[in-house]
């Protein structure tokens, strides 16, 4: 088992990971993360329009092994009234 830490970084504000977890492997924690990552990246766009979260993966040292990345942008071509019944 290896110590893997998962720092979250959403919209540029960063959230380390002081405990980390125990995984098997590299890939076991590729995995972990990709999936914990949707269910984050799920939760309420803040602004309405964009959102970028990430989780840098790394085994106590301060380089990242890898990390993975969501981004959700919303690009409107029309005012947001614009077409909608009863405006």
């Amino acid at each position: 088992m290896v110590l893997y830490y998962l720092d979250l970084t959403d919209n540029g504000t960063a959230y380390p990971d002081t405990e980390g977890t125990d995984l098997p492997s590299l890939e076991s924690a590729e995995n972990g993360a990709a999936k914990a990552l949707l269910e984050i990246a799920k939760d309420k766009i803040s602004d309405g329009t964009f959102r970028e979260v990430a989780l840098h993966v790394h085994d106590g040292s301060s380089k990242p092994i890898f990390v993975v990345k969501v981004t959700f942008e919303l690009v409107r071509n029309r005012p947001e009234n614009d077409g909608a019944v009863g405006a």
